[in-house]
């Protein structure tokens, strides 16, 4: 799988960012072959320091064909707290990242 990860600026973080990457990406290789890159991604992943999450989308949305959104304690829109936020973050990509495969089968 394809991972691209976009960040934002980190002026008010309430999360540590890249120790959720770090768990993210250590997870996901668990799962599937894992290459991250910078354009034509299968999943995209925002990681928003907080619930604002002012990170451009419309960025990553050309370089990924889904993305999960990260925001403070958010994970696509839903309170997660930050010990289990790496797992619901890999279920979020994996799910993604199938319903890619489903997509290119039809």
């Amino acid at each position: 799988m394809k991972l691209y990860i976009k960040y934002c600026g980190g002026c008010n973080p309430v999360i540590n960012r890249k120790k959720l990457v770090n768990e993210v990406v250590s997870q996901l290789k668990q799962y599937t072959a894992l290459e991250l890159t910078e354009q034509g991604a299968d999943v995209g992943l925002v990681v928003g320091g907080c619930p604002v999450c002012c990170v451009n989308l419309d960025e990553i949305k050309a370089k990924a064909r889904n993305f999960v959104l990260v925001g403070g304690e958010l994970v696509n829109g839903i309170k997660v707290p930050p010990e289990q936020q790496a797992g619901v973050v890999v279920q979020q990509i994996l799910k993604s990242a199938d319903h890619n495969r489903l997509g290119e089968v039809s």
